[in-house]
């Protein structure tokens, strides 16, 4: 019996780097369906369905021949994964740095300094959501601002937006 060694970190949710004792690899996608590429140059796409442990793995290419373009590759998928990732989450990301430097971010800083913003929210009809007037999804033909509270609007059916959490 060989002795196995493997460790997956997630980096941003959907891209993961995988380390084992024969090199690294990265993953990105989820349950389901997801395309890797390691250091030993092996590409390869699974398809599977969550749960059942019954999967499907094409490799695209693969073996040791080409480590060298197996290591550059991955350099390369990591760092667009971290680029993605950062556009991705840059409200969070501006927030925590917000939070460790003290300052306000742009959104805080119109909700509290603006009376006259800061009690009124706004809803969207079509996606049954509520938002702050400052979000960013608080756009479209089909938003409009209310006076009712967030518990009116939650018993009319309304949802509370996970982004700007009104």
């Amino acid at each position: 019996m060989g002795l196995r060694f493997r460790k997956s970190i997630t980096i941003f949710p959907g891209v993961k780097l995988n380390i084992s004792k024969s090199g690294l690899s990265v993953s990105v996608g989820k349950k389901g369906v997801h395309a890797s590429a390691g250091t030993s140059g092996r590409k390869s796409v699974s398809v599977g369905v969550p749960g059942t442990g019954l999967s499907y793995t094409k490799t695209i290419s693969g073996g040791s021949k080409k480590k060298a373009l197996g290591i550059g590759f991955t350099v390369v998928v990591i760092t667009i994964a971290v680029i993605m990732g950062i556009i991705k989450y840059k409200d969070r990301i501006g927030a925590a740095f917000s939070a460790l430097t003290g300052q306000k971010t742009a959104v805080e800083t119109t909700v509290d300094t603006d009376p006259a913003v800061s009690g009124t929210l706004v809803i969207n009809s079509s996606t049954k959501k509520i938002h702050l007037p400052s979000c960013r999804y608080a756009t479209g033909d089909k938003v409009k601002p209310t006076d009712k509270t967030k518990d009116q609007l939650i018993k009319e059916g309304y949802e509370a937006c996970k982004t700007c959490k009104p």
